[in-house]
């Protein structure tokens, strides 16, 4: 459904100089199957997230290359009225701060409304009507009807997140991405929410790319997980295999830092030191001054991805899982 291939991303920065934001990221994802997106603040998932919707700024970008291809249909380098033809019909988006993407001068009901009208000729006000309110219903509305009139400023952090969702699904497009959807909601709506998504893919056939700095939320909704940092993809796979074997470094920090029941009283493990900054990444592995296998290769050199199993790869010249293969 999904195909990214050697993408690389530039922008200026204040000196004048090009930053390598994203570089050479390269993925899949099958139609009906969630691929979960991970890694600190900064790692260039939401930036990769808006690039294949067309949202990222045409204005700060100074170099772009490689290939985002939706069902075959490339996705770069395409003109606006075509990018919009696919928002919302194909591509749906959930993105993570619904306070600052939805209207404040327009109800709830109006603006899941309007993507209806963009995208569907000749429908009347109760056949929209109708839509809204499923569209409600399935991002965890229990009486959305109640809500119709309502402006985002009159509902609740988490009530704003549900219908940004549901703004996403009323359509029911092909490919959902959503950007940390569930951060504002609390944890018995969360676990609703998520076992709604997942419904989505292996009922009716959808496909999710599903960003979130919660390792345990993408372990219960995606098949296949690619870690981030960086701006450098540095592992993929399938997320069971990964999050009990992490094969790169990075990763297995990750995990430690995953909180776990207070009952085993275990603390996380944080991660010592700091993402760089684009203008600032080492000149080897990008992940080489905060990781505590580091030796002088690594400080040297970039690794490439490498297939360390069936269906997974790792950018590491010396994996905790697995043995690279030429």
């Amino acid at each position: 459904m999904l195909r990214v291939e050697n993408f690389s991303l530039q922008l200026k920065g204040t000196d004048g100089r090009l930053l390598p934001v994203l570089e050479n990221i390269s993925l899949e994802v099958a139609a009906g199957t969630c691929l979960g997106i991970a890694g600190e603040s900064g790692s260039g998932k939401s930036v990769l997230a808006l690039n294949i919707a067309g949202l990222f700024p045409e204005a700060v970008v100074c170099g772009r290359s490689g290939l985002i291809e939706l069902d075959g249909q490339p996705l770069l380098g395409v003109d606006d009225e075509t990018l919009r033809k696919l928002r919302g019909r194909r591509i749906g988006f959930i993105f993570q701060e619904p306070m600052t993407a939805m209207n404040p001068l327009m109800t709830i009901a109006d603006q899941i409304g309007e993507t209806v009208y963009a995208h569907q000729s000749g429908v009347s006000r109760q056949q929209v009507g109708e839509k809204v309110l499923r569209a409600l219903s399935r991002a965890g509305f229990s009486e959305p009807e109640k809500f119709w009139h309502s402006y985002p400023h009159q509902l609740s952090g988490g009530m704003r997140q549900r219908a940004m969702i549901a703004m996403a699904l009323v359509m029911d497009p092909d490919l959902i991405i959503a950007d940390e959807p569930t951060t504002a909601i609390d944890a018995e709506l969360q676990v609703q929410l998520l076992a709604e998504l997942r419904q989505q893919i292996e009922r009716e056939g959808r496909t999710m790319i599903f960003i979130s700095h919660d390792l345990g939320v993408i372990r219960a909704v995606s098949d296949h997980l690619a870690v981030f940092y960086c701006g450098c993809l540095v592992e993929n796979g399938p997320t069971e295999m990964i999050l009990k074997a992490p094969a790169h470094p990075y990763t297995a920090d990750l995990v430690s830092a995953l909180p776990r029941l207070v009952m085993q009283r275990q603390l996380p493990v944080a991660i010592a030191g700091n993402l760089p900054s684009p203008d600032r990444k080492p000149a080897g592995c990008v992940y080489s001054d905060r990781c505590r296998q580091a030796r002088d290769k690594c400080r040297e050199q970039r690794p490439a991805a490498l297939k360390v199993a069936e269906m997974r790869q790792v950018a590491c010249f010396f994996p905790l899982t697995g043995t690279p293969e030429s």
